[in-house]
């Protein structure tokens, strides 16, 4: 575990960082009640949150995969987790099925401005605790310090969205707890509550990759996320349904390639936030040494193209300069 004064330093710096970027978020938001702003602040800030108690009061259980109407100004994306999000996200948008208010996110109504800062609190407390217990996890400062601005970059941008990628975040770690405490049912069990959104299964092939488990050891993972998955053998059109949003080509993300529109569903700036989990113990499988120094360079330089690519061809530039 990497120590020492500039260790404890560190920890005490991204703790104000994060509770300043929940704080920041927060006062952003009240302030839009009095202040006009750039109109991509007005429409970007907030409005994942929003998409999802919109799907969660207008379509329910039943529709989940349904289009969710919008207004003009928001892009029509279809809803791609897996169907038990519902149940986790429950108790965040219960009361706008009792007391169905039209448009309630995109209006910026007092009641949404409260349900999102408990999600913005809920999030920065589940950051602190989940990286203080990974911090322990380093043995390389390099890599700390790689994890930091990994870390950081996916929480601003998840925060700035209300996205869930800290829940994620979350189940990854309790998984990867109880795996290290020798319980593997547990760890399973909160590595399926991570798939809501499908590409936390990278955290498959990362445990394998870093020798955690053994193949003959995947049925503690494969069987609860199949059991949970039996709606869709139920219910086929409800995977179809998801497969077909899976594919959909999301207004104003384009690029260079037939792949791009997807690939930014599965990779977005804002999964680096558990990205950069599994980037700990993988890392901290190998022994500091040549072949170590090659591997992180090659990771390092694998996100930083990627992402600048995604981020400015796909998002920004469509968005940004349409008539291009």
């Amino acid at each position: 575990m990497v120590t020492g004064p500039r260790t404890e330093k560190a920890k005490k710096y991204l703790i104000v960082i994060i509770i300043s970027v929940v704080l920041f978020n927060i006062i952003m938001r009240f302030l839009k009640f009095f202040v006009e702003f750039p109109l991509f602040i007005e429409q970007s800030k907030d409005v994942d949150f929003a998409l999802l108690l919109e799907g969660f009061s207008k379509n329910g259980l039943i529709n989940f995969y349904n289009a969710i109407p919008v207004p003009p100004y928001v892009p029509g994306w279809p809803p791609y987790y897996l169907y038990f999000w519902y149940f986790i996200f429950f108790s965040m948008g219960w009361y706008f099925i009792f007391f169905p208010m039209e448009l309630i996110p995109f209006a910026m109504s007092i009641p949404f401005a409260i349900s999102v800062t408990i999600w913005n609190i809920l999030s920065g407390g589940i950051i602190i605790y989940v990286c203080l217990k990974c911090l322990k996890k380093f043995e390389n400062a390099l890599d700390l310090r790689n994890f930091y601005v990994f870390f950081l970059i996916g929480f601003i941008i998840d925060m700035w969205y209300g996205n869930s990628n800290f829940l994620i975040l979350l189940f990854l770690f309790l998984s990867y707890e109880f795996l290290e405490k020798d319980k593997k049912w547990a760890s399973g069990i909160f590595f399926t509550l991570a798939t809501f959104k499908i590409n936390a299964i990278l955290f498959i092939p990362f445990l394998l990759l870093s020798k955690k488990i053994k193949l003959k050891e995947l049925y503690y993972y494969i069987i609860p996320f199949l059991l949970i998955c039996l709606p869709y053998i139920i219910f086929p059109d409800y995977l179809i349904q998801m497969l077909d949003n899976w594919g959909h080509s999301d207004p104003g993300i384009v690029g260079l390639t037939i792949f791009d529109p997807i690939t930014w569903k599965a990779l977005q700036p804002s999964h680096l936030l558990y990205i950069s989990f599994l980037y700990i113990f993988y890392m901290e499988h190998f022994d500091e040494g040549k072949r170590k120094r090659i591997i992180r360079t090659v990771i390092i330089t694998g996100f930083a193209v990627y992402y600048a690519y995604i981020t400015t061809i796909v998002f920004i530039i469509p968005n940004f300069l349409p008539s291009l």
